[in-house]
């Protein structure tokens, strides 16, 4: 069965969090550009309004049961694969999880 691929939950999922206005007392320090001017200059509120860390309505890289899931499957429908993984820390630790 084919996924509907106009689909983004992470994406949605993100903006969602932005337009709620949620205020975080977790990583990153920041604090959605608001701790450091320099940088929300350099890389715009957009960016920093949807830097953040783990939670439960972003879902979590390590044991994906939301939105990062449904969007691993719908990666997967898309390239006509079993299974598709998100990675973090680039190809290397992508090929050393292949490995193993």
């Amino acid at each position: 069965m084919k996924l509907n691929q106009n689909k983004a939950p992470v994406y949605e999922a993100l903006q969602e969090y932005r337009e709620n206005r949620i205020v975080s007392f977790d990583v990153p320090g920041h604090k959605q550009g608001k701790g450091n001017p320099e940088l929300t200059e350099f890389l715009g509120k957009q960016c920093m309004s949807v830097d953040v860390n783990s939670m439960k309505p972003l879902d979590n890289l390590c044991h994906p049961v939301s939105v990062i899931k449904e969007a691993e499957e719908l990666m997967a429908d898309a390239f006509g694969a079993a299974h598709a993984f998100f990675m973090v820390n680039g190809t290397s630790s992508s090929v050393q999880a292949m490995v193993m």
